[in-house]
């Protein structure tokens, strides 16, 4: 029957602990999310402003199923650079695009490094999360976010 393959892959995404479904806030599989507030980095001098770029730094820990999503507002054009550090190896991202049906970029390790040109306007995605194996194994990662988000020129 059709209709109960479509309910057992519904039921699966559903349970997926990092997934773009979420069982609900404060289970063990929900996505957190948090607005990057990012801040104007100081010019140099003779630079234009029209190059201005700005950044911010985020410390945190993941544990187990639980998984970080950050969003990024930015334009068209920009720059948009990632770098992540983190105390486990398992400890994984990916970046989505608005309205995107797939990742951008898959990146995992204790320092993984991502840049592009971004391609639409829009709220990007950085989602933050552990491997499955070491999420059932309870692992947790402690990491550093970086963003850096210049404009074009």
């Amino acid at each position: 029957m059709q209709i109960s393959r479509w309910l057992l892959l519904f039921l699966w995404l559903l349970f997926q602990p990092n997934g773009s479904f979420a069982a609900g806030a404060g289970s063990p599989g929900a996505v957190q999310q948090e607005k990057v507030e990012l801040r104007n980095t100081p010019l140099k001098p003779g630079e234009a402003t029209s190059s201005r770029s700005q950044t911010a730094h985020i410390t945190a820990r993941i544990n187990g199923h639980q998984s970080i999503e950050y969003l990024i507002d930015a334009r068209t054009g920009q720059s948009l650079e990632l770098d992540i550090q983190s105390s486990n190896s398992q400890a994984s991202y990916h970046v989505t695009a608005p309205a995107a049906p797939r990742a951008l970029h898959k990146g995992r390790g204790h320092h993984s490094h991502f840049i592009a040109t971004l391609p639409r306007d829009g709220t990007y995605r950085v989602l933050i999360y552990l491997m499955h194996n070491a999420a059932q194994d309870g692992e947790s990662a402690d990491f550093a976010l970086n963003i850096r988000l210049r404009n074009p020129g």
